[in-house]
């Protein structure tokens, strides 16, 4: 390799290097915020679903965690079948804002006929 070609290639090495640091990091997202009306509420709520035991039996358990800085009720509603039969019912979580820590985290506990089956389940939240 020529000198001229190995300068060419460290000028192009190096130019890469220093375009890389000299590019800054994007800017950050901006927090959630809630949607107006009655929706699911995706961007400030996350949702776990999972069985639970309740003294001899087994319940069914919503757990919603609160993402944005508006305080959020959600109206449950769960329906799940299984090898014991169906069992529907419904509820209200109410989340505090996420600077709140543990109060942004609530849950809703129906009694199930057994441990397993389908489960369908959905919300209604609004800020207030």
């Amino acid at each position: 390799m020529t000198k001229a070609k190995c300068a060419a290639v460290a000028a192009l090495v190096l130019g890469g290097c220093f375009a890389a640091a000299a590019q800054t990091a994007p800017p950050a997202e901006p927090p959630p915020v809630a949607d107006a009306g009655t929706t699911g509420q995706l961007k400030c709520i996350s949702e776990e679903d999972h069985y639970v035991r309740l003294g001899k039996g087994v319940g069914f358990r919503i757990e919603l965690t609160n993402k944005c800085e508006q305080r959020i009720t959600c109206k449950v509603f769960v329906y799940i079948t299984s090898a014991k039969g169906a069992a529907q019912d419904r509820g209200t979580i109410v989340l505090a804002p996420k600077s709140a820590g543990a109060a942004a985290k609530n849950s809703y506990t129906m009694k199930a006929k057994m441990n397993g089956g389908s489960s369908q389940s959905t919300r209604e939240c609004r800020v207030y």
